[in-house]
């Protein structure tokens, strides 16, 4: 028989699971992404230069499935802790300090991430009487890039920060 778990364990596993989802999600979309990008851009060399006629959009879908790549996966660099950060100070602060300090952070982060998930949005439904030259498709679709992809960030990041929390406590 497994040993009862504290309600408090089940939680952070609870947690733990959702943050690897979102970052499994995010992984996974950013892969198929890239698939398409490379295949995309294969196939206007192959046009180019074995047709000898270019299609004209493979240009614009490699440059929208990159940027969609970029923001989708940015959740699990994240995760993995493969964002830019400088650390060698705060870990030297007193442990209160440290605390003040990552909510400091948190807020911030979650502050700005939630402003810039408003602006991409207001941007991206403006937009949506316009159409892309190439492939002719409302240019709301390539800006929603933004707003989704910093809406799975910053899931992430409450997810993180509810775990960091967690162990503290």
């Amino acid at each position: 028989m497994a040993p009862a778990r504290h309600p408090e364990q089940k939680k952070g596993n609870r947690l733990a699971v959702w943050t690897s989802r979102l970052e499994r999600i995010s992984a996974w979309t950013s892969c198929l992404l890239l698939l398409v990008n490379v295949g995309d851009i294969l196939l206007g060399i192959f046009c180019r230069y074995v047709l000898k006629s270019s299609i004209i959009w493979t240009e614009e879908a490699a440059r929208f499935s990159l940027v969609w790549m970029v923001m989708m996966g940015a959740l699990g660099a994240a995760v993995k802790g493969d964002h830019m950060v400088i650390d060698f100070v705060v870990p030297r602060f007193p442990a209160a300090l440290r605390r003040i300090v990552e909510w400091g952070r948190f807020l911030l982060a979650a502050g700005i991430l939630s402003l810039m998930i408003w602006l991409g949005w207001v941007n991206a439904v403006q937009m949506w009487h316009m159409n892309t030259m190439a492939l002719n498709i409302p240019k709301t679709i390539p800006l929603l890039s933004i707003p989704v992809g910093l809406a799975l960030l910053l899931g992430g990041t409450v997810l993180m920060h509810l775990q960091t929390i967690e162990r503290r406590g």
